[in-house]
């Protein structure tokens, strides 16, 4: 243990190191910023989601390793060198920590059901404030609230509301049903909001600001191609900060507001992500660090790794369990390539070179692939290639924008549709010929097939209050919905239909179900599994020690490992 803590501490010195040397520049003649950054936290796991309280004086932060959404716990600590302080002990999914307007208390939201709840700085037992609402914040002294909140389905839009939850207003709700406002902050005159928003497939994009009041389209505040996870207005409301993704870095850039040039404020091999900005308007405060994903298989050889460098993400296992199927990038990170590995041989190759794919699928037999890239207008659209490569990949022509490509066992794809509002599973041949829609059910995400092609999985939305988005089974054949699942599940078959398997957001596991013969679901509640308790006591239920991407069966499987270490680091701003 003293030597693994020597490491760590000699890693954490590097990395220091690494900033102190890091050339930071701003596009458009930004001023350089100071290359004294000070580390206000020094764990050998993660601290992320940084937020000061209206004094500048407290810190607060979760402990977890997601910047956006996953598992930890709330800290606090008094500025420069106070001690960090646990306020919450429950390792929930947690996100957007905000001071009271007298610093009195944190309010911080936890998913699923979406709820925002409050702890004092002091210490003490959290306290529900709010069901159906995330990433709060008080505005106008504390008189009202701005805060997201679920229409329908994953439906988040921001609203604004006094104290009680009356004279509700929307500020911004997205076009799209699928469409999730994540975050929002308020400009210092209060005239302004930026918003941090997930798209029609679930993705995040470039952030956006729009009026408080009034009814003016959004406009982008960065590169519409980048993708935006955080954002602040400088204390007087002059500049915006924002992070933008390029090349597999996130880094934070800035623009005087409403119309100055984008600048590039940090740089280097690190991302920033998150950013408070101190009250004086000296400093902002963001979380320093790296992530990488690398795919391992277990087999009857143990747990061994796909690829030792670089960064390995989504695997898939062929049909026969000989090959994995994964998004891949070298240590230049330019973009994931899809790759494939053989298991036994260990060979190793990449499938579609200079193409980096937002997703794919490979047919039952492994001759075709399907996978998707932005079109000349940035919309998504599904692209065919063979694996050996004996013709060029085509684009699949289509009306509407198209992704998320699940092969059937006769070689039909099957794909989500965004057909505006609402998204839709359409199903067409191997070449993408004779699209029609398969369900009259509008689909949120679309998951997965069932090995004999008769069930597809989905999540659509749902009349619960707890749980507004539930995974289903559609039946191919016509018949009504069966839910499976009201948590965050990635359920997905054995190839032998014999098991089940749920792999739960925030889970360090996975759980087979049992499957009789000839039935390819099985016997769940009602409203499907709402608890991790409910699926513990199911029947005959294995549990897999890692959060499974794919399973061949309960001795062989791929997963990922997450190499995580982040820390809050303080920047002066000129």
């Amino acid at each position: 243990m003293a030597l693994f803590a020597t490491m760590a501490a000699f890693a954490l010195i590097l990395i220091a190191a690494a900033f102190a040397f890091s050339h930071f520049h701003g596009r458009r003649s930004a001023p350089p910023l100071s290359t004294e950054w000070e580390q206000l936290t020094f764990f050998t796991d993660s601290a992320v989601y940084p937020a000061l309280s209206p004094d500048g004086r407290m810190l607060s932060f979760i402990r977890g390793h997601d910047t956006f959404f996953g598992p930890g716990d709330l800290y606090v600590k008094l500025l420069p060198d106070g001690e960090p302080v646990q306020l919450t002990h429950d390792n929930q999914n947690k996100l957007s920590p905000a001071f009271s307007p007298d610093g009195s208390r944190i309010a911080y939201s936890t998913a699923v059901p979406w709820t925002t709840w409050t702890v004092p700085v002091l210490g003490g037992q959290p306290q529900l404030m709010l069901p159906n609402s995330s990433s709060l914040t008080w505005i106008d002294g504390g008189k009202y609230l701005l805060f997201s909140e679920i229409k329908e389905g994953l439906h988040l839009a921001v609203v604004t509301t006094d104290l009680a939850r009356g004279q509700s207003r929307d500020v911004y709700v997205p076009p799209n049903a699928r469409g999730m406002a994540h975050y929002s902050y308020l400009s210092p005159d209060g005239k302004w909001v930026l918003i941090v928003e997930m798209n029609a497939r679930g993705e995040l994009r470039n952030c956006l600001y729009v009026p408080f009041r009034g009814n003016d389209p959004p406009k982008q505040i960065g590169d519409p191609s980048s993708v935006c996870k955080a954002a602040a207005w400088s204390a007087d409301g002059k500049w915006v900060y924002f992070t933008q993704k390029h090349a597999d870095r996130t880094h934070i850039w800035r623009r005087l507001f409403p119309d100055g040039q984008p600048e590039q404020v940090t740089n280097g091999t690190n991302d920033e992500d998150g950013i408070a900005v101190a009250p004086d308007g000296k400093s902002l405060i963001t979380s320093v660090g790296v992530e990488d994903t690398m795919v391992w298989i277990h087999d009857q050889k143990g747990d061994h790794q796909v690829a030792s460098e670089g960064d390995a993400m989504h695997p898939r296992l062929s049909a026969d369990g000989k090959k994995v199927y994964y998004l891949y990038a070298g240590n230049q990170k330019n973009g994931h390539e899809l790759w494939v590995t053989d298991i036994a041989g260990g060979n190793s190759a990449s499938l579609l070179p200079g193409y980096s794919p937002d997703d794919f699928a490979v047919s039952a037999d492994g001759q075709l692939l399907a996978f998707t890239l932005p079109d000349e207008k940035g919309r998504p659209a599904l692209w065919l290639a063979p694996a050996n490569h004996r013709s060029s990949p085509r684009k699949i022509n289509a009306q509407f924008p198209q992704d998320q490509p699940v092969f059937l066992p006769n070689g039909d794809l099957l794909a989500r549709v965004n057909e505006g509002s609402t998204n839709s599973v359409y199903r067409m041949g191997p070449d993408g010929s004779n699209p029609r829609k398969l369900f009259p059910t509008p689909i949120l995400e679309l998951s997965t097939a069932s090995p004999d092609g008769r069930w597809v999985l989905a999540a659509v939305s749902s009349t619960s209050e707890d749980f507004p988005a539930i995974e289903v089974a559609l039946p191919v054949e016509g018949g009504a919905p069966v839910p499976l699942c009201g948590l965050i599940c990635d359920i997905s078959w054995g190839p032998q239909m014999d098991f089940l398997f749920f792999e739960i957001s925030g889970q360090t596991s996975t759980y087979a179900v049992p499957l009789r013969s000839g039935h390819a679901l099985p016997d769940l509640p009602p409203t499907g599994i709402t608890s991790l308790d409910e699926l513990k006591k199911i029947k005959g239920v294995k549990v897999l020690p890692q959060p499974t991407a794919a399973a061949l069966s309960l001795a062989q499987y791929v997963y990922t490992r997450q190499n995580i270490r982040r820390n809050l680091y303080r920047v002066p701003i000129p």
